[in-house]
């Protein structure tokens, strides 16, 4: 055989290789979207206490765990980081009770993400912070998010927990105003913002806020109980006291955490 055939005959061959790695790849992700697509626990849900197994369905659970392994396998063999299947791969961590190495994989994903994405993902990575309780972490990621996106507002909601768990009050009451009057009809914002006002003894104020976080909290038992625990939290026992009821009220059997 000549140089040049045997030259072409290696290229070939690499080629081919290349191109069936990188068809198990794809395959790979392809199935861990399926996956990802089949689990509908909302965002808010997830995101209301550390570990959200008890809102998981039996399905829910057998669709992030095959989903969870098709995006290592991907993940473990691809020659480029994809910074679309990291995030998924994150929140599949958080799902099943691994919030340690959901934030590191957010980490990951953001270095290699711009933008909107980018500050999707540190908003949720700023998210699990506070979960976690790392507080002072939570408000850079948070930072971070809104330097890239400054109209994330649940970045701003999550950014002013961060700073009222630090006993930096004012400037938590400071970001959730802000927030609100970007969007009125952020529920939780106003309940934690009447929760501030009833903590600084203002009740004709706490009152004002609370009645408009009534008028855009819809009458759903999970809805009440996602509340509920986010004010429980923030040490805001009697407004969580009240989303606690009403929950149990709207649907019995949802109860307190």
């Amino acid at each position: 055989m000549h140089k040049a055939g045997l030259v072409f005959v290696v290229f070939a061959c690499a080629w081919i290789g290349l191109n069936v790695h990188c068809g198990w790849v794809r395959y790979h992700e392809f199935l861990g979207n399926i996956a990802f697509n089949k689990v509908h626990l909302p965002d808010e849900l997830a995101l209301a206490q550390l570990d959200p197994a008890r809102w998981l369905s039996p399905s829910d659970r057998e669709n992030i765990i095959q989903g969870k392994g098709h995006y290592l396998a991907a993940s473990r063999t691809a020659l480029f980081v994809n910074n679309e299947a990291l995030p998924k791969l994150a929140w599949f961590e958080y799902l099943l009770g691994d919030a340690e190495q959901s934030v590191q994989t957010l980490s990951t994903a953001a270095a290699y993400q711009k933008d909107e994405s980018k500050a999707l993902s540190l908003y949720y990575r700023g998210a699990i912070l506070n979960r976690l309780g790392r507080y002072d972490e939570a408000r850079v990621a948070l930072d971070e998010a809104l330097a890239e996106r400054d109209d994330l507002i649940l970045a701003r909601q999550e950014k002013g927990e961060s700073l009222w768990q630090l006993g930096r009050r004012d400037e938590a009451v400071s970001v959730w105003s802000d927030a609100v009057q970007r969007n009125p009809q952020l529920a939780l914002v106003n309940n934690e913002l009447a929760g501030a006002a009833l903590a600084a003894d203002k009740r004709d104020e706490a009152d004002l806020y609370e009645r408009q976080a009534d008028k855009s909290t819809p009458n759903n038992p999970l809805y009440h109980w996602m509340l509920g625990r986010r004010l429980q939290d923030l040490g805001m026992i009697q407004l969580a006291e009240k989303h606690f009821e009403q929950a149990g009220q709207v649907g019995p059997g949802v109860g307190t955490p």
